[in-house]
């Protein structure tokens, strides 16, 4: 995991378990609030798609996890770009704003102590995942059938919701578990204080 994150050329360290929590929160937050607006806007029908694209581009630049980028190295161990054999490609510009250098192959070798952990974050995920696949089956029978007790049916636009949380989690979740969990590291320019 690395230890500094940059955004637009400000480097902010991670080093410490309390920074990272509150960038998870954050960008927790930061997604509420958008899927709150964009139910608002249109009921998720044209701005679902832009949530789940810009899941991606959270993951790219700030989470990781999918592939080199963001603080948690990469989950397959079959990623390995061909340029780390030899010279790291030139930045884009896009990559400059995000990442003070180009990935070596330290940032994206985990040991075994990292692979129980991402191993472990998965578990608790796909519970997770499951209770929320579990909440859009029993929306969608109250949107055909009505409730027990003979109330109004429910709209659809819920069980699309809840679904549509449940593609975001399952692209974010792993990776905020283990920014949340990971312990205080040493950061290669400053003390972490305990």
């Amino acid at each position: 995991m690395r230890s500094d994150l940059v955004i637009f050329g400000s480097h902010i360290n991670l080093a410490r378990r309390s920074r990272r929590r509150w960038l998870v929160l954050l960008l927790l937050l930061f997604t509420v609030v958008l899927v709150a607006v964009s139910w608002k806007f249109d009921r998720w029908r044209g701005t679902g798609g832009f949530l789940c694209f810009l899941t991606v581009v959270m993951n790219r630049y700030l989470l990781g996890g999918l592939q080199a980028g963001g603080l948690v190295k990469p989950f397959s161990k079959s990623y390995r770009p061909i340029w780390l054999s030899s010279d790291p490609p030139p930045q884009s510009r896009i990559d400059r704003w995000f990442w003070s250098r180009a990935p070596s192959a330290k940032d994206i070798e985990s040991d075994e102590r990292e692979d129980f952990e991402r191993d472990r974050a998965h578990r608790i995920s796909y519970r997770v995942l499951w209770i929320l696949m579990g909440i859009v089956c029993f929306l969608i029978y109250l949107t055909r059938e009505g409730t027990p007790f003979g109330g109004a049916q429910f709209s659809i636009d819920w069980a699309l919701g809840v679904a549509l949380v449940g593609v975001m989690l399952s692209a974010t979740l792993p990776q905020a578990i283990l920014l949340w969990t990971e312990p205080d590291m040493e950061d290669e320019n400053c003390e972490v204080e305990k």
